[in-house]
């Protein structure tokens, strides 16, 4: 516990950020990268462990001391870092993108990322990973949770006398709690600081282990090569288990923390270009990711050859030694009273987030795009851009002042027909109003599963009522029914989907009153076989690398794909009357179902139109939607 500079932590750190950097650019041999994070947390776990103690033992522990010391070794490479990603991002990201961006800014100052993440991992559009250019933000907004909790709970723990007991029993509990929870939600045992608190936990055990093996020089040596090896040994083997990430990590997590208490530095880890990647571990960490991300948008493929990664861990390098030599190195050693100090941070903070913030509730500065690319993005929306109002949840569209009104029924896959419906209302002088939330059935008695099931039944519970007493005389159903069909054959799939057809048929049937009329919108047509990067789809101020675009699906591979889902939905309708069924199959395609037409993308993703995609199909339906809307 004495205050040394220790080389085989700087070493520890530079295997750290050095398997997470090649981890994350996809580098062959690297998959098990994912566990430099959680050898960080354990060196964080001893670090500042050992701090708190020698100061609580010398009654010299400062509350307040301890977290301006953390804010000073902390938020000014982080500040810079968002700063520039934001400031790239202004330069080249869509408004969709930018949008994103500033969320995930203000969640990183506010040190709450982890949460933000956790929170979005299950939504029905979340983003991808390449697609959130702070996504490393959430290790360090755990670690700041810690650096807020820790002190409390050794000081809690210091008055018993208890110090490690009390850290064990939390280490265990937590680890019980990861291995418990993973099955239910694995994405909260990935970001969420109670299921991470073991790791921290084994780094504070070192400092015990490390006093025992002090005065054993053969031991300490044994211990870190143990220690050494198992490490290896670990990220060689763990890479195919990224899915228990956290848990997973126990292993390599252990051996670091029996090398950090060990104490036995080899000469392999005074080498000093380790010892320079370990002590700038920090800056590096904060600009690696970033630079990942604004490689791939901007140069698509080519930043994934040999060239284009060497020339990313190059810049990585440079803006490194940048940040550490400017930004982190001085601001930790500020002069400045404390007053000034705290005045100083929060006013960073609070600013920082006011403007990234602004930038999000301004849906990423529009106005920033060029009138061309304007167009382009405003066609390469979903659907639903084409609202004209939006009350809470709900959104409208056509005629906002017609007289006659169209309820859209369903999920995301009914969503997309905001833009294909628009115009048609708009010339027969007809509102439309649509309430759904994407991967949920609003069918009648027709549940979901897993952990949207109690939103996603509380949504169908207010808005089949609320359709019941609208005043519309036009409701169209849709669903993504893939999704809630079985398209296997045998007598479990038969009797799956009979139970869909009934609750489409009880449905119609509880909205029905004289002078209503349905359309329910068949199998979509899906290009699953593409590749979508939806970053790149979109346009921004300046020039990026396109994505790369799609071949068109076969017609007959469309019609084949959606074959039993029409045929379920046509035999469940046949008894109705007032009811009719588009099959878009049939509708949207010709020869071939086109993904991109002259340069603009149709589909956003495997199954949802963009606003071009649905306004073509507006057109091609427009006869069928003629004679759904036609006065009886």
């Amino acid at each position: 516990m004495e205050r040394s500079h220790r080389a085989d932590i700087d070493a520890l750190r530079a295997i750290a950020v050095v398997i997470v950097i090649l981890f994350h650019l996809k580098i062959a041999g690297f998959e098990a990268g994912f566990a430099g994070v959680d050898i960080f947390f354990v060196i964080s776990g001893y670090l500042i462990t050992g701090q708190i103690l020698r100061d609580v033992r010398t009654g010299r522990f400062s509350l307040s001391e301890f977290y301006l010391r953390r804010a000073r070794r902390i938020l000014p490479a982080l500040v810079a870092t968002i700063a520039m990603t934001f400031a790239v991002g202004w330069l080249f990201l869509s408004p969709e993108a930018l949008r994103q961006l500033a969320k995930e800014a203000t969640h990183g100052l506010l040190s709450i990322s982890n949460i933000q993440y956790w929170r979005e991992a299950s939504a029905y559009f979340a983003p991808t990973a390449d697609q959130l250019p702070l996504l490393h933000l959430w290790s360090l907004s755990l670690e700041v949770q810690f650096y807020a909790l820790a002190p409390l709970l050794l000081m809690w723990a210091g008055r018993r006398g208890q110090f490690f007991r009390a850290i064990a029993a939390i280490g265990l509990l937590s680890l019980a709690a990861a291995a418990v929870w993973l099955p239910w939600d694995s994405e909260a045992v990935f970001f969420l600081t109670p299921f991470r608190v073991f790791e921290f936990a084994l780094g504070a055990l070192a400092i015990p282990l490390e006093a025992r093996l002090a005065s054993l020089p053969r031991a300490r040596t044994i211990a870190a090569a143990c220690g050494d090896i198992v490490l290896i040994g670990s990220l060689v083997v763990i890479g195919r288990y990224q899915a228990y990430a956290g848990v997973a990590a126990l292993v390599p997590c252990a051996a670091a923390a029996l090398i950090i208490a060990a104490n036995a530095p080899t000469s392999l880890v005074m080498a000093p270009p380790v010892r320079a990647i370990g002590t700038a571990s920090y800056s590096l960490y904060l600009v690696h990711w970033p630079v990942i991300f604004f490689a791939g948008f901007i140069f698509g493929e080519a930043a994934q050859t040999s060239t284009g990664v060497a020339a990313q861990l190059a810049l990585m390098a440079a803006l490194a030694t940048l940040m550490f030599i400017a930004v982190e190195q001085p601001l930790r050693r500020l002069p400045w009273p404390r007053w000034a100090q705290v005045a100083s941070f929060a006013t960073v903070l609070l600013v920082g987030a006011g403007l990234t913030n602004v930038t999000y509730r301004a849906n990423g500065v529009v106005s920033r795009l060029p009138e061309d690319q304007l167009a382009l993005f405003r066609l390469q929306g979903f659907g639903l851009n084409k609202c004209g109002s939006t009350v809470g949840r709900l959104c409208v569209f056509g005629d906002l002042q017609g007289t006659r009104g169209v309820e859209l029924l369903g999920d995301s896959y009914v969503q997309q027909y905001v833009a294909a419906l628009d115009t048609s209302l708009k010339t027969r002088g007809m509102i439309g109003h649509v309430s759904t939330m994407s991967g949920c059935p609003t069918l009648a008695g027709l549940t979901a599963e897993g952990p949207r099931a109690r939103a996603c039944a509380e949504l169908r519970d207010s808005e089949l009522p609320r359709i019941r007493q609208s005043p519309a005389d036009f409701v169209v159903i849709g669903q993504a029914w893939q999704n809630y069909l079985d398209l296997r054959e045998g007598p479990a799939a038969q009797a799956r989907n009979a139970e869909v057809a009934q609750r489409l048929v009880e449905t119609i049937r509880l909205l029905d009153r004289p002078g209503r009329h349905f359309l329910v919108i068949g199998g979509q047509v899906r290009p699953v076989n593409c590749a979508f990067d939806q970053l790149r789809m979109l346009p921004g101020p300046r020039w990026h690398a396109p994505a790369r675009p799609c071949e068109a699906v076969p017609k007959s591979e469309a019609l084949a794909t959606n074959h039993t889902i029409d045929v379920v939905l046509s035999e469940a309708i046949r008894p109705l009357a007032k009811v009719m069924l588009l099959r878009p199959s049939e509708v949207y395609c010709d020869r071939d179902c086109p993904v991109v037409e002259d340069g603009v993308w149709l589909f956003q993703d495997a199954g949802h139109f963009t606003v071009a995609g649905a306004q073509r199909m507006g057109e091609r339906a427009a006869p069928i939607f003629a004679a759904f809307l036609a006065d009886d």
